[in-house]
């Protein structure tokens, strides 16, 4: 096949364009959609190492622009911002300097709401644990539950909390069966929750404090039962994976690539309720990648793009998976390649990629993917 013969079939499957620049460059920031469909990225890590943002900034998709948005209250990278019932942006945890200035990040036990119609920040109820690499999964009554995460020294945390939206504070709940940091959790139609893998120095069983360790990356899953607030054991994963990506159709949960204890897997897999185990599917990724993002499309397809594969930095490619026909398309090509970079979802179908580190530096740059119909070209 000739290269422009190609190119037109991967045009065919989606196209990348430009999408403005972020006035400031960052990585591992949240990226979040307000109701009337602009983007709000708060916070992460900027130009220098030890640089963290208070920062934010709202993409506006109609003009296809970015402007300055109000300042959190506190600076902060490796947090969660989830998107409320009621149109404000919950932000938990996270990591920054350390306050006696010396060359380390602590943990956050901090939170606070933004609100879009006010445009303003408000400091909510503490966490009981400060925590970074943590989940936060928003619930059926529109609480949101906090999930395990890390404080400094390597210590991995099997707690969880909850969010009230109508009190603004947490409540903490029954702890994991094994504390874990950069792990996924989704919910279920059912209305429970799955997380799922993640780096652990606890053992499941283990008495009293975790000894502080670097730990391993895992492969264990539980479910939280909302209405008897109890963890459940599902089946392992066929193999261990942090700094994977994660979606859910409400059915089931879909895993694709990540790191295992050491080296990074193509493996895509699922597993549903009922389900005797992780099912693999019919084609994996065509090349092994952690640090990337998965979105869910409308249709039930899902985006793969960017991340970490074995042999570079960094990688532009972005393929989509079919969901009925379980293989991989080519899907465009990212003018930036890039990882740690957020993927988001806009009322249109597009997907917007902001930030993350290209080459190692932070990016400033701002892509926007958009379906288009056409034949699949496999990777």
């Amino acid at each position: 096949m000739s290269l422009a013969l190609l190119l037109s079939v991967v045009v065919a499957q989606g196209r990348v364009g430009a999408a403005g620049t972020l006035g400031t460059a960052r990585s591992h920031h949240t990226a979040t959609v307000l109701p009337d469909g602009r983007v709000l990225v708060a916070g992460g890590r900027g130009q220098s190492a030890t640089e963290t943002l208070a920062s934010t900034e709202l993409y506006e998709p109609s003009s296809n622009t970015w402007s300055p948005g109000p300042p959190m209250t506190t600076a902060r990278a490796g947090h969660t911002a989830t998107a409320l019932l009621d149109g404000r942006v919950l932000v938990v945890g996270g990591t920054a300097p350390a306050a006696d200035g010396a060359s380390r990040f602590e943990a956050l036990a901090s939170a606070e709401v933004f609100d879009p119609k006010k445009r303003s920040w408000t400091v909510v109820g503490s966490l009981s644990e400060a925590r970074n690499g943590h989940s936060a999964t928003r619930l059926a009554d529109g609480s949101v539950l906090v999930i395990g995460g890390a404080r400094p020294v390597h210590v991995h945390l099997d707690s969880a909390e909850r969010f009230d939206p109508k009190t603004n504070a947490f409540s903490s709940r029954r702890p994991l069966a094994q504390g874990r940091w950069l792990h996924e959790s989704v919910a279920l139609k059912d209305g429970s929750v799955v997380v799922l893998g993640g780096r652990s120095n606890q053992v499941p069983g283990d008495a009293g404090t975790p000894v502080p360790r670097p730990g391993v990356a895992v492969a264990t899953v539980e479910r939280y039962d909302v209405t008897g607030g109890v963890w459940h054991p599902v089946p392992e994963m066929t193999e261990p994976r942090q700094r994977t990506a994660v979606v859910s159709d409400g059915d089931r949960v879909i895993v694709f690539g990540g790191q295992t204890t050491t080296m990074s897997t193509n493996y895509v897999e699922w597993w549903e309720p009922g389900g005797e185990g992780w099912r693999q599917s019919k084609s994996h990724l065509s090349v092994p990648i952690a640090g990337h993002t998965a979105t869910l499309l409308p249709a039930g397809d899902v985006l793969v793009a960017g991340g970490e594969p074995p042999t570079a930095v960094d990688t532009a490619r972005v393929q989509r998976w079919e969901h009925d026909a379980q293989r991989w398309c080519l899907a465009g090509q990212l003018k930036t390649s890039r990882k740690a970079h957020t993927a988001t979802l806009l009322k249109d179908g597009s997907v917007l990629f902001a930030g993350g580190t290209s080459a190692g530096m932070p990016e400033a740059t701002a892509e926007r993917w958009f379906p288009t119909k056409g034949a699949c070209v496999e990777p």
